[in-house]
């Protein structure tokens, strides 16, 4: 079924909601506000480059001339710009969901975060971490209904017995660190579903195979060559970053709440519209992890 298609016979209108997306500039985050707005939602984007968010916004407004579309600073690599996120989101009485999209995939060796973290692990997983505990008072407080939390179709293959050692240094290929992130992200949401639980609602979703700038992005080391063939691989392959954003939508959206995973339907789960599951407590799942968060 086609992008179009499905938004306009699948999804309920969302006039009146308010929905936050980091990484809201590009790729699926993009994508996913543009679904917001096509629904009739108002959107709020955390970007780390506001001169990018700025130029999404205005293509976004071209197409929904009407859109409410605010922006707020957000890099998730950098603590101190974390921390400020409760503040920028203070003027909002309540956000219907929180979608924890941001992140990045294979950059260069030895880059690190502001705080000194391996830059993909502690982008797309310390980062979104530390953004929750800042949140906490205001999760807490009720001001989000629903947390959505991005993994990926390589989580399983990001098992460690001891996810510590991936913080600081590099540990193998930048593909194992990436596929190290998502599971951890996978666990924490488990985690938080647990801990949160009458608070707040947590889903969680993967993307599949989703035709994104991921492989050629600014950061990326992949030569001109891989990022040419990668992306038409993913274009025959894959969704369009349209219709992968989707299972991020209705992660956000749709019922059961309280861990719904959503993924692709088609094509061992790389493409195809969403298709939904509960996934099961069981707090063995998450124990390494929460015994590696105290090396934070």
């Amino acid at each position: 079924m086609k992008y179009e298609v499905y938004v306009e016979k699948n999804l309920p209108s969302l006039e009146g909601k308010l929905f936050l997306v980091t990484g809201a500039n590009s790729g699926l985050g993009y994508s996913a506000c543009k679904t917001f707005l096509a629904k009739g939602a108002a959107v709020i984007m955390a970007c780390r480059n506001l001169k990018k968010a700025e130029n999404a916004k205005n293509k976004l407004l071209e197409l929904f001339p009407n859109g409410k579309i605010d922006i707020v600073p957000f890099d998730q690599a950098d603590k101190a710009s974390i921390n400020e996120l409760p503040k920028h989101l203070e003027k909002y009485e309540h956000i219907d969901a929180l979608i924890l999209n941001a992140g990045i995939f294979h950059p260069g060796k030895n880059l690190f975060t502001k705080d000194g973290y391996s830059l993909t692990v502690g982008t797309n997983f310390i980062g979104m971490y530390f953004a929750v505990e800042a949140l906490k008072d205001q999760i807490k407080a009720g001001k989000f209904k629903r947390l959505v939390l991005v993994s990926s179709i390589v989580s399983h293959q990001g098992r460690s017995r001891h996810y510590e050692k991936y913080f600081k240094q590099e540990h193998r290929s930048s593909f194992k660190q990436y596929a190290v992130s998502k599971r951890m992200i996978l666990e924490y949401g488990l985690y938080l579903s647990n801990e949160l639980y009458g608070q707040v609602e947590v889903t969680l979703c993967h993307p599949g195979l989703a035709s994104t700038n991921i492989v050629g992005g600014e950061a990326t080391t992949f030569s001109k060559r891989f990022q040419h063939l990668g992306k038409k691989f993913m274009h025959k392959f894959g969704n369009s970053a349209d219709k992968s954003s989707l299972c991020l939508v209705e992660a956000a959206i749709k019922s059961p709440a309280n861990l719904g995973y959503f993924y692709p339907k088609h094509f061992f789960h790389i493409r195809g519209i969403p298709k939904e599951k509960r996934l099961h407590l069981n707090e063995k799942r998450y124990a390494r992890l929460l015994k590696s968060l105290s090396h934070l």
